[in-house]
């Protein structure tokens, strides 16, 4: 009978914590596109909750998506990838960015990624949360979740002996 009840409780809470994860990866998809931080949505489109052999986790993937710090943190000054500006200049693409001629956003391109290598990005400046507050809201509903399932498992089994 404990074998059954270990399946359970297991199950049962792998599958409240990946509602949890759903929600707080819906939040911080919101939150993303409220703040206006996303240009292509490519990184809000990657942040997916997977279960795996030992839990579950939420988690950013695909091609072309930021780095998850520089979501809040931005981008210190100095050394930076190699092409650069074309990074830049398709995120002008993605961001809507209108410019006279494609030279312009060329140059743009060119300005810009200088200025972050020397500076920085003004996120760095000034850092925002976008995932931070989300996260901890979840954790601690994670760990109710758990609370409340373990409890109830407790109670089911001493009330079936």
């Amino acid at each position: 009978m404990a074998v059954a009840y270990d399946n359970i409780i297991y199950n049962s809470v792998m599958d409240e914590i990946e509602r949890v994860l759903l929600d707080v990866r819906d939040e911080i998809r919101a939150k993303m596109a409220s703040d206006g931080v996303n240009a292509s949505g490519r990184t809000s489109a990657g942040m997916q909750v997977q279960r795996y052999e030992s839990g579950v986790r939420l988690v950013l993937t695909g091609e072309d998506v930021a780095p998850l710090a520089t979501l809040e943190v931005g981008r210190a000054g100095g050394k930076v990838p190699r092409g650069f500006a074309d990074i830049i200049e398709q995120w002008s693409r993605d961001k809507g960015l209108a410019f006279p001629t494609e030279g312009d956003r060329r140059s743009f391109a060119y300005l810009t990624a200088r200025k972050i290598a020397r500076e920085g990005t003004e996120r760095h400046k000034s850092p925002i949360d976008v995932y931070s507050d989300e996260v901890l809201r979840g954790v601690a509903r994670i760990n109710q979740a758990i609370k409340v399932e373990i409890t109830q498992y407790i109670h089911n089994l001493l009330t079936s002996m």
